[in-house]
């Protein structure tokens, strides 16, 4: 009898226990979906502390002959944005989703996207030149990117048109049909061109390259920024998360 009881206690505890992990597994989940599968997503609502370290940068052996470069190359002040078509603070810093810009501003009243400002105030202007890299953020969004580096070939503002596009359609970015037909809204592309380049999987390994620079420049997360003096003369601000448009323009502004 004695044996039947504490048998039946055990299984009990069992019960709870499992009932615990599994409570536990559904929120954990919840928080994931969230973020975008990255906790570094995290610093859009945190306050002060917005250059997360400082490193010191050679532009020159960071950006490529195929590296998408928007602005001019004169200008005194470059960013470098380690970003994932597949993670959605990555859309809401590209000011390009109106719904991720919405629930960024829910939760910071007074949010605005950087990217975009960054691009009306200091790129078109020629004071910035912005360079997007690629980095892991959500589940890989790898079908956009290589789309994206395939119209880079052709012209790097069909890559800047492409960019806005995918981060507007983030639900289909892991869809390679549904991402070729995207690029087919770009004007001006040559379409044979484009087709040949995805088909050869010639971009495979870059994944793995600009991932390598990244890390080497302290990037754990996406979105991820770098933002220093074009020629190297001082250490560059590393921003890690969605900071909104006021922080960016505050590193600039002491860059020029």
């Amino acid at each position: 009898m004695s044996e039947e009881i504490t048998l039946k206690v055990k299984k009990e505890d069992l019960w709870k226990y499992s009932t615990f992990v599994l409570l536990a597994v559904v929120v954990i989940w919840g928080i994931v979906a969230l973020t975008g599968g990255n906790s570094n997503n995290a610093p859009v609502v945190q306050q002060g502390n917005t250059e997360a370290s400082t490193v010191s940068v050679d532009f020159s052996q960071v950006i490529t002959d195929e590296t998408p470069v928007a602005g001019s190359d004169d200008a005194p002040v470059t960013i470098v944005e380690f970003s994932d078509f597949s993670c959605p603070y990555c859309a809401a810093a590209s000011g390009d989703n109106p719904s991720y810009t919405a629930y960024m501003q829910q939760n910071q009243p007074g949010w605005e996207p950087p990217v975009s400002n960054v691009f009306k105030d200091y790129v078109e202007s020629g004071k910035v030149r912005f360079v997007t890299l690629y980095s892991i953020g959500h589940s890989g969004g790898h079908p956009a990117q290589i789309v994206a580096w395939c119209l880079n070939e052709q012209k790097s503002d069909f890559y800047w048109q492409f960019y806005a596009k995918a981060f507007a359609n983030l639900d289909d970015v892991e869809d390679a049909a549904k991402m070729r037909t995207l690029a087919g809204t770009v004007s001006g592309i040559d379409t044979k061109k484009l087709d040949s380049c995805i088909a050869s999987n010639k971009y495979d390994s870059r994944f793995d390259e600009e991932q390598a620079v990244g890390a080497q420049l302290g990037m754990s997360g996406t979105p991820g920024f770098i933002i220093g003096k074009s020629d190297g003369s001082d250490l560059s601000s590393v921003v890690r998360g969605a900071y909104p448009y006021s922080t960016f323009q505050q590193l600039i502004e002491a860059r020029l």
